[in-house]
């Protein structure tokens, strides 16, 4: 199929939906009403756990709760408190959310804190629906799978800018300190502050100090895939070691987190919905990683997948002789030595090689190696190292050429996770909303992602009778 520069997508008519809400709310709740029967999309576990305990004499009942959290998130109201004064206000809205009298806060705060599980199922359960109306749409932009790395930072005193500020004075203070005892120290200020920050906000284990989004902060990470409308098709907070260590800049160990969530994510999404197929895989410099282009090859999925110049050494690359063995870089007559299987987790296992000018020993119960070369082609004590992988060529044999025309205007599509991610981080309003709890915050953005397949399912209906597909201004007229 052909490749537009100006494709349709969702997020080229959402930003319209504040216009629209503010100019005629009324006419959004009877279109709701006339196309979105939210019970057709509640599991049926859900409906079962929700009734379990109280029957039929709950106070509100489920698609009442779950409407008005829907509400809540297209019209952007960025509190509970705020959603229950225009709740008391409105009886427009009250009446299309089923209630005979409002809900407190902690009635809304406990839904969510009861349902994460089941919200989670409910939002897949919808992500199965709106695959077959997006495929309808347009066949190509269904056919792309995105995927990208996020986090959702936690209202916790360790994400006050202050609380940095404060460790980096005393990293100043210390380096004062140190510059008298040694003129000639250089002491890293930043690094130090960085490495005094705690591992987790104290009060809650799960906020982890992670580098994202430009900054450090205390994170629930998460890695979020959309297809090429911008629909959300899964959020997995899959879970790693984020720190500091091995002496990485911050933005390595971005990369590192990232190149290393993405086959268990995919493993997870294609295990929920093991009948959807993508043709077309779209991912940043983060997840360029040799194991990465293995698993998607053996999916069938093309990687357009930018290369990570962190990932490429600027050193002598060796050749290999007949039999696949690396060469040393200097002098192809010699061959490097074997030495093992490197096994990490996460990763793939790959064959070690080292370079033959290096004699392995044990001294004072370490493993040592020792170099012995007059001209090394690397300023590291143990010498060249080349650590292969069974699909390594996979990374720079791509289906096509990463300068062909077909490969840019495909990675351009890629921005549309960056906007889907920022559309549900502003429906939750984490900020205003000052979410502590992790379970609560799961369950928003889980809210956050059924809002925007029940609007988009509501676009899909009403295109019939409006005859203008996905253009909310056709609904205002």
């Amino acid at each position: 199929m052909p490749i537009s520069t100006k494709q349709l997508h969702f997020h080229d008519i959402s930003s319209d939906f504040n216009d629209f809400f503010d100019q005629n709310q009324s006419n959004l709740l009877s279109l709701l009403n006339e196309f979105i029967d939210i019970s057709e999309f509640i599991p049926f576990s859900f409906s079962q756990k929700y009734y379990s305990n109280l029957g039929t004499n709950r106070n509100f009942s489920l698609e009442s709760m779950l409407l008005a959290f829907i509400l809540k998130n297209i019209l952007s109201i960025p509190t509970i408190d705020l959603l229950i004064s225009l709740l008391h206000i409105s009886l427009e809205m009250r009446s299309f959310c089923g209630f005979l009298r409002v809900p407190n806060k902690s009635q809304f705060s406990r839904f969510k804190s009861n349902f994460s599980d089941e919200l989670r199922d409910m939002f897949h359960h919808l992500v199965d629906v709106t695959e077959e109306l997006a495929k309808e749409v347009n066949p190509f932009l269904s056919s792309i799978l995105i995927t990208d790395t996020t986090g959702f930072e936690l209202y916790v005193t360790e994400n006050n800018p202050k609380f940095y500020q404060s460790q980096l004075r005393k990293a100043k203070a210390y380096a004062k300190t140190l510059k008298k005892e040694d003129p000639n120290s250089t002491f890293d200020i930043e690094k130090y502050a960085q490495s005094k920050m705690p591992k987790y906000a104290s009060s809650n284990n799960d906020a982890k100090l992670c580098y994202l989004n430009g900054h450090f902060g205390y994170f629930q990470k998460s890695v979020i895939s959309t297809n090429g409308f911008g629909l959300i098709r899964d959020v997995n907070f899959y879970d790693s070691d984020n720190n500091l260590s091995f002496d990485l800049t911050p933005q390595e160990t971005k990369d590192l987190y990232d190149a290393k969530s993405l086959i268990p994510t995919l493993e997870t999404f294609f295990s929920i919905h093991p009948d959807f197929e993508y043709k077309y895989f779209l991912g940043d410099a983060g997840l360029d990683a040799d194991d990465n282009y293995a698993y998607l090859h053996g999916k069938n999925i093309m990687p357009i997948i930018s290369l990570n110049p962190r990932n490429s050494s600027d050193l002598p690359q060796p050749d290999f002789n007949e039999v696949g063995v690396p060469l040393c870089p200097l002098d192809p007559s010699l061959p490097m030595v074997y030495d093992g299987i490197s096994r990490e987790k996460g990763r793939a296992d790959r064959i070690k090689y080292i370079c033959p000018k290096v004699k392995k020993t044990i001294v004072k119960g370490k493993t040592t190696y020792i170099l012995n070369c007059d001209n090394p082609c690397t300023k590291s004590k143990c010498g060249r190292i080349k650590q292969l992988t069974v699909h390594h060529n996979f990374r720079f044999n791509t289906s096509f050429p990463r300068n062909s025309l077909k490969w840019i205007l495909l990675f351009k599509q890629r921005t549309i996770i960056e906007r889907s991610i920022s559309q549900i981080k502003n429906f939750i309003q984490i900020k205003a909303s000052k979410v502590r709890s992790t379970v609560s915050l799961k369950s928003d953005i889980f809210l956050a992602c059924i809002s925007q397949l029940v609007a988009f399912i509501l676009l899909f209906k009403s295109q019939e009778k409006h005859n203008n597909p996905l253009a909310i201004k056709s609904l205002i007229a």
